[in-house]
């Protein structure tokens, strides 16, 4: 309950519950969660055995996860034993989005900063908490979508069959990738199927990927062959060195993300342009469906891109011939999260303001979270909409603390899980 960065979570009647308005998907929850009772919503190879031709699109991220011994090569070699038909290499359309921001950023007149949106944790954050500055997320689609579209506009040429009969899967380092694939923040329709996690394929790509190794064949090279583009896009300042003529910062963490919000909507920070935000600690490395620990998988990119050019003219070829053709917007306007305390006419609200900062002041402020509440501040908004009683706090009842009290002594007298 008290991980949940937006308050999306409170605890009634001895069980959890969740606002979904208010959730950001960040998975804060998933680690802290003492049953493991909130898992990633990912697809499973039974789910997508329907489609005839199954693609699979790896995350940036993925690269860094197996030993260096391994290269890109035959970690996609290891996807088309585990089960794809191929493994498509996105390095064009992280080189598309990447020209495509630069190009938005040169001629934006709105406020400052820019917000980079191809994280979808802090896209429904600005959904949910600043929804002032929804206006300046950046309206172009992220890289893995313009995969989707592609991929299957080119397989379905090839194949002579439909779109809808090819499964565009990405291999995600986050859940919150996957929520934005099932119900993106726009109200389209994603151009992807659905994803795996990095963690749900990780042991079986590195078997395989060894076997591939130990036989040193190269049948899978045509795979993917990692650019320094798509190694870039792992790491947290991906768009630094294309914006690197701008006013540019990176802000990784969904706390640090908050606070830098909190700076922009008091006018602190109209000096920078452009805020490349991560919700996870150290970029997408960090992901809570990855493996390695980030400053392993760190170096390892980094030990990766030193090896690689700078630059790929076929590539670069690519990039300026289907430029001008690309639609990179988004496919719906992004609006904010409609939750109680904004719901309701003028008056309600006031009357709503009023009873809660009467009841505030009344509380202890000692955010106990005994009353099923995150804070006393959260638990006055609570009682002030109605969804929650005051004398659940156990200093306006006696009755509660017993109850309370019961349910931890009868708590210490179960049995361990397992032992019954």
């Amino acid at each position: 309950m008290r991980a949940c960065p937006t308050r999306a979570i409170r605890v009634r009647d001895g069980k959890a519950r969740l606002l979904p308005e208010l959730c950001i998907d960040c998975g804060s929850c998933l680690s802290v969660c003492p049953s493991g009772a909130i898992r990633a919503t990912t697809r499973s190879f039974a789910e997508i055995g329907e489609f005839k031709y199954k693609v699979a699109v790896p995350s940036p991220a993925l690269f860094g996860q197996f030993p260096l011994a391994l290269s890109p090569t035959h970690i996609s070699g290891g996807l088309r034993r585990l089960g794809f038909d191929a493994v498509w290499n996105f390095a064009v359309e992280l080189a598309l989005v990447n020209r495509a921001i630069a190009e938005h950023v040169e001629k934006w007149e709105g406020p400052h900063p820019l917000i980079s949106s191809y994280c979808p944790v802090i896209v429904r954050l600005v959904q949910v908490l600043y929804p002032d500055m929804l206006d300046q997320l950046v309206r172009v689609q992220p890289p893995r979508e313009l995969a989707g579209r592609e991929l299957k506009r080119k397989y379905s040429e090839e194949l002579g069959i439909g779109r809808d009969e090819i499964a565009a899967v990405y291999i995600t380092p986050c859940q919150a990738k996957t929520i934005s694939i099932i119900e993106p923040a726009e109200l389209g329709k994603s151009n992807l199927d659905g994803a795996l996690g990095i963690s749900d394929v990780y042991n079986d790509i590195l078997a395989l990927a060894r076997t591939l190794e130990k036989e040193a064949t190269e049948a899978f090279s045509s795979s993917v062959n990692c650019s320094a583009e798509v190694l870039r896009w792992s790491t947290s300042q991906a768009q630094g060195l294309i914006l690197s003529r701008h006013r540019y910062m990176s802000v990784t963490g969904l706390a640090n993300v908050m606070q830098v919000f909190d700076d922009v909507e008091k006018g602190k920070l109209r000096n920078i342009e452009y805020l490349e935000c991560h919700a996870c600690w150290g970029g997408c490395l960090g992901g809570n469906l990855t493996v390695d620990n980030i400053y392993v998988t760190l170096s390892k990119i980094h030990r990766l891109l030193s090896e690689l050019p700078d630059s790929d003219p076929v590539l670069d070829a690519e990039v300026e011939g289907r430029y001008a053709a690309e639609d990179f917007s988004l496919k719906g306007r992004i609006r904010p999260r409609t939750t109680e305390k904004h719901a309701g006419g003028l008056k309600e609200r006031v009357r709503r303001i009023k009873a809660e900062e009467t009841f505030f002041s009344a509380l202890p402020g000692l955010d106990c979270g005994l009353c099923g509440s995150p804070s006393c501040e959260t638990f006055a908004k609570d009682v002030a909409e109605g969804s929650a009683r005051h004398d659940e706090c156990v200093f306006f009842s006696d009755e509660r603390l017993k109850q309370l009290r019961k349910t931890y002594l009868a708590s210490r007298k179960r049995p361990p899980e397992g032992r019954a």
